[in-house]
């Protein structure tokens, strides 16, 4: 299978329709529709009454459009992160934690590829992974069907929790925050990706963080704020760093 351009070059693109287009083609069907059916092809039509159709679906038709889109073009690139977010998280995953034998979760980890990256180069960290449609990664990590706003983990179960490009899927986002926080007990990393919000989008996504600040103040206000928190902007990424103890 093909891969799609990776998220490096996508991001550009992306970055180019949001901020050089102007609004009355972003929200163009007509204008849209060529790029859409670029990346998802004949599962395009998911996509296009999405937005509209979001607030009356079930969980369980919304996972059914995340397996259908599972394997359309680009979702066959190693990972929706920008390589400089991919780089950082690895570089400094247990950077100032005191030494021992971490835990690591990805709490929406979808085709496994942090996971791999982190057990490779931290091979005493056990890792592990959730989400809505669970794949099979690697016989070392263990990946479980999760519900991201009400995760079965006890409190402060992980040492390490990533939750990387998947708030901006989500129907509650606070929930999913406020969720993740309490089974942390070290760290927590969250990604989303910088993007304006659109009635047509070359994604699933609902929930939108265009600026840094509209980030930091979903982080602080979701978990009785964090002061100490880390922010960064990598390539189209807006990345926060939690230290919990």
């Amino acid at each position: 299978m093909k891969l799609f351009p990776s998220k490096n070059i996508t991001s550009a693109i992306n970055w180019a329709l949001d901020n050089i287009v102007p609004p009355i083609l972003r929200d163009n069907k007509f204008f849209m529709y060529p790029l859409m059916y670029a990346a998802y092809g004949k599962q395009t039509e998911i996509l296009l009454d999405f937005k509209e159709k979001f607030p009356f679906m079930s969980d369980e038709e919304l996972s059914l459009c995340y397996q259908q889109i599972m394997n359309v073009p680009v979702n066959t690139r190693k990972s929706d992160l920008h390589t400089k977010s991919l780089n950082w998280i690895t570089d400094n995953l247990v950077s100032g934690l005191l030494k021992g034998n971490f835990t690591c979760f990805d709490a929406s980890c979808g085709n496994g590829y942090l996971l791999k990256l982190i057990a490779k180069k931290y091979p005493n960290i056990k890792c592990g992974g959730g989400d809505i449609a669970p794949r099979k990664i690697d016989d070392k990590i263990e990946v479980l069907a999760t519900d991201i706003t009400n995760l079965q983990h006890p409190d402060k179960h992980f040492d390490i929790v990533l939750c990387t490009h998947t708030l901006e899927h989500i129907r509650d986002p606070q929930k999913a925050l406020e969720e993740l926080i309490r089974i942390t007990k070290k760290r927590l990393i969250v990604v989303v990706p910088q993007q304006r919000e659109y009635k047509y989008t070359v994604d699933l996504h609902v929930n939108f963080f265009p600026y840094m600040f509209d980030f930091k103040r979903f982080i602080v206000g979701g978990g009785g704020g964090y002061l100490n928190a880390k922010f960064l902007k990598l390539g189209g990424d807006l990345l926060c760093c939690v230290d919990m103890e």
